[in-house]
């Protein structure tokens, strides 16, 4: 048997980054610890799928030199909604950003999200009665 664990991601405002996945997506906080050094956050989703391993103070980049979103390797991942357009207007009142165009597949819409820190994935519009991917 093979399954996908949880997700870490590691952000450097982590108060940004807890709004954003809990606000945004209606993420639960689950566990949650702060430190003047570094902060933790466990959240999870009312429905199925991995956990958001939190982890604040990160510091991936030298001050003032984040590459451009997209140049350098990352983990993706999607984010499935049946309510596409409500999800993408929290997301991004929540501190999240659009990249790029929303590309129709089928009857399916996606774009490209980033959290505050630059961390991003697809979100993914799945109708209602269909299966996830």
């Amino acid at each position: 048997m093979l399954s996908i664990g949880d997700i870490h991601i590691f952000v450097h405002d982590f108060d940004a980054a807890l709004r954003f996945w809990t606000q945004g997506l209606g993420l639960e906080v689950v566990e949650k610890e702060t430190t003047p050094a570094s902060a933790y956050a466990l959240l999870e989703s009312t429905a199925a799928g991995p956990a958001i391993h939190l982890f604040g103070g990160a510091e991936p980049w030298p001050e003032d030199t984040q590459p451009p979103i997209g140049t350098r390797p990352t983990i993706r991942f999607d984010v499935v909604t049946s309510d596409f357009d409500a999800t993408l207007v929290h997301l991004i009142e929540n501190g999240g950003r659009q990249l790029g165009e929303i590309e129709t597949y089928n009857e399916s819409r996606v774009v490209t999200i980033a959290d505050p820190d630059g961390n991003t994935f697809e979100l993914l519009e799945v109708p209602e009665g269909d299966e996830q991917p």
